[in-house]
This record gives structure tokens, C-alpha cells and sequence, in this order.
């Protein structure tokens, strides 16, 4: 393990992309933790409308992270991510201006554009940087960043008293141009150009909806990424019912990532890397739902972070290993396509559970009620069962990425030669 962290540390455009990933996460929590009370309490929406705005959010996260996953192997990552942060920063501006549903429904599509944009180049671009032994090690060193982002943004948000404060989004707005520029700057160019260019011609990309392995891997992560939705819409509504404020549920973000940040690399390292991750995916599914159950019987700020905690768990046993099996399956002149497909994926999970969430919430009483809390519980006993009968298919079929490895081929002809 050491050998390999000191490997990584050594390459100073990874060691840049996770400080992009700290960054862009940073500005992403001044929002993400106080978003669901803003728009009930100052835009005045209810809880479906909010369900519906936040998946309005990943159905343009789809088509972002689609459009992404192609422009960034045509036109390069560093100018795809650029254009991602300043798309983001627009988005910031618009919520902190902008009031009426129909207006904030636009605005959260735009920013699940910029998103979608952003967030698969950034993957494939640490997938670019680092070989195939040491992406599981990487992605979860990015896990590591993305939540010291989120720790100094609820830090921040919760020293400043900042609830449901407009000013918020602008201050997110100013890191997303920032960190365009740095971007623009740092990064080299890594667009391919000139006669020793051969770009995939559009209607090759038809061949990633052949390979059955990686779709089925895909209708699987739809399923996690459902669940793994609601946590951002539930929590703050949860945490404000619980206190009486939403002052303090940018601490359960905090503390989460101090968890992420201590025991990311030792599961990681004691874990991870030692057992198939389709077990790992089972597992880490199950502790998201148990998180989520647990939410119901909440009463304070300790019990909600216990709650947040044991959510957290599950993030960090899917959350390297869903992003290091995309690598896997991948060819790599499609790296930035297969990354962009996943987080499509992962839009059209977020879409579903944010919209199937927010009427559950209403249908079953809201978030002071048990039932929708029973709810959550019996759906992530079903789709842990799903994962397990996954896992115990998969299980056979997974050979660990080795130095050199040949990716997997997508066509019999392919296999023929």
C-alpha cells in the first residue's frame, strides 16, 4: 500500500485533479445541505416540487454526463472541464437571484449539465493518469478529497450561521470560476490534433450498447444510485424537522467526511482491495439503506449523525469500486464515453430516486412520519437481494485489473483477433 500511495502522490496532474475534486466539492456543499429547506422555506416549493426540481437536476445530469463522456474524448478533458466549472457557476448565480418554479426547475437543469460536464472527464481523466492496479487506490483517494470539500464547506456554512442564505450560491459561484481558470491554466492541453490524430468515428460509440456485461453492471448501478439519491433530499428536510433549523446539518456533512477522510484508505486497503467488489457493491448498498431506515427513529443531532454515519459506510464500500469497475470494462479511446454513459446511469438513478422520494415523503406523511422511514427499509432489503443474486453471477467473471492488463473487448470479431 505504500508503494502505491507514494506512486500516486508522485504524479502532479493527479495530485491537481484531486485538489479539483476538494474544490469542486467544497462549492457543491456551500449548497447541496441547505438547497431542499432553501427552496421550501425562501422559493416557497413543496416537497414534491422539490423532488421534481432535484430530478429535473439529474435528467440534465444524464445528458450532460453523455455529451460529456464524448466532447471529452474529442475535444479534451481540460476543455470540457472548463467549460463544466463555468456552467456550474452560472447555475450558483441563477439560484441566488432567482425566484418561481419554473425558473429554478431551468436553473437546476443547467446545472446538471454543467455537472454531468464536469464530473465523468474528471473521473476519466484520473483514469487516464494513473494505471489500471492503481485505480481502485485512486478513486478512493478521491473519495478522500471530495470529502475534505465537503468538511470545510460545512464547517464554514455552520461557523458563518449561514441557513438557508442566498449568499451561499455566490460564494459557490466563486469557487466554480475559480477553479475554471486554474483549471484552464494547470492542465495541460490534451486535446488530439493533427495528422496523428484518429478520433473515433460518432457512430462507433454504438458499440458500448453491445457490451451486455457493462449494461447489465449499469442497470445494476441504477439501483444503488436510487437509493443513494435520497439521501441528500431527505436529510436536510429530516434535520430541520429534528432541530427546529438547518443551521447545524451542514456539521452531519462535516462529520461524515471526517469519517470518509480516517477510514477511507484503511477500508480501502483492508477491504476493498481484498474481496471481490461485487460483495463490496452489495454491502455498501445495504449500509445506505440502513442509514436511511435509521433516519426515522432519529430525535436529536447525535442520533441524525448516527444515521449520517452509517449512510457514509455504505459510500465508502460502492463508491471506488462502482468508479474502478467502470475502468475496468472500458476500452481506453472510449475511457471518457464509458465514464460519461456510467454517470448518465447514475442521473437517471438520482432522477428516479429524487422524484419517487419526494412523493413517497408527501404520499406517507412527510418526514415526521414512520412510514416512508419502513418504507426505505423493505426497498433496500429488496435491492440488496438483487445485488446479492448479481454478485453471486458476477462473482466467476471478474479478473482483478494486473499492470498491462488488456481491457475487454466489446464484439466476438474483436475476441477473434
Amino acid at each position: 500500500m505504500q508503494t502505491t500511495t507514494g506512486s500516486l502522490f508522485t504524479n502532479r496532474i493527479y495530485l491537481f485533479l484531486l485538489t479539483t475534486v476538494l474544490f469542486m466539492h467544497l462549492a457543491s456543499y456551500f449548497v447541496i445541505p441547505i438547497l431542499p429547506v432553501f427552496l421550501e422555506t425562501v422559493r416557497g416549493l413543496s416537497i414534491s416540487q422539490i423532488g421534481l426540481l432535484l430530478g429535473a437536476n439529474s435528467i440534465a445530469y444524464q445528458a450532460g454526463s453523455l455529451l460529456g463522456g464524448v466532447l471529452s474524448d474529442r475535444l479534451g478533458r481540460r476543455n470540457v472541464m472548463v467549460i463544466g466549472s463555468l456552467i456550474q457557476a452560472a447555475a450558483m448565480l441563477g439560484y441566488s437571484s432567482i425566484g418561481g418554479y419554473v425558473a429554478l426547475v431551468t436553473i437546476s437543469t443547467v446545472n446538471g449539465i454543467g455537472v454531468g460536464l464536469l464530473a465523468p472527464t474528471l473521473k476519466a481523466k484520473i483514469a487516464d493518469v494513473v494505471s489500471s492496479e492503481l485505480r481502485t487506490s485512486a478513486f478512493s483517494w478521491r473519495g478522500i478529497a471530495a470529502n475534505a470539500g465537503i468538511a470545510i464547506a460545512g464547517v464554514t456554512v455552520t461557523f458563518l450561521a449561514l441557513s438557508a442564505n442566498s449568499r451561499l450560491f455566490v460564494y459557490a459561484a466563486v469557487v466554480f470560476g475559480v477553479l475554471s481558470a486554474l483549471t484552464f491554466f494547470l492542465i495541460p492541453n490534451d486535446r488530439c490534433v493533427g495528422d496523428d490524430c484518429h478520433r473515433m468515428p460518432l457512430t462507433e460509440y454504438r458499440q458500448i450498447f453491445k457490451h451486455r456485461s457493462f449494461l447489465y453492471y449499469c442497470l445494476i448501478s441504477l439501483l444503488i444510485w436510487a437509493l443513494y439519491a435520497q439521501f441528500a433530499l431527505v436529510i436536510p428536510l429530516r434535520g430541520s424537522y429534528v432541530l427546529g433549523s438547518a443551521t447545524s446539518i451542514g456539521l452531519i456533512w462535516t462529520i461524515n467526511s471526517v469519517v470518509v477522510v480516517l477510514f477511507q484508505g484503511l477500508i480501502s486497503r483492508f477491504l476493498l482491495e481484498r474481496v471481490n467488489p461485487y460483495i463490496a457493491l452489495a454491502a455498501g448498498t445495504f449500509m445506505l439503506g440502513l442509514g436511511l431506515f435509521s433516519l426515522g427513529w432519529a430525535f436529536n443531532f447525535i442520533t441524525l449523525s448516527a444515521s449520517a454515519i452509517l449512510f457514509i459506510i455504505g459510500e465508502m464500500l460502492f463508491l471506488p469500486v462502482i468508479d474502478s469497475l467502470v475502468g475496468h470494462f472500458a476500452k481506453p479511446e472510449w475511457l471518457g464515453a464509458y465514464f460519461g454513459l456510467s454517470n448518465m446511469v447514475a442521473g437517471i438513478g438520482g432522477a428516479i430516486g429524487n422524484s419517487a422520494g419526494g412523493a413517497m415523503l408527501d404520499a406517507f406523511g412527510g418526514v415526521g412520519s414512520r412510514a416512508p422511514w419502513v418504507a426505505y427499509g423493505m426497498t433496500t432489503l429488496i435491492v440488496t437481494g438483487v445485488l446479492g443474486l448479481y454478485a453471486y453471477y458476477a462473482m466467476g467473471r471478474y479478473n482483478p485489473p494486473q499492470p498491462d492488463r488488456q481491457p475487454l473487448t466489446l464484439t466476438r470479431k474483436e475476441k477473434a483477433k
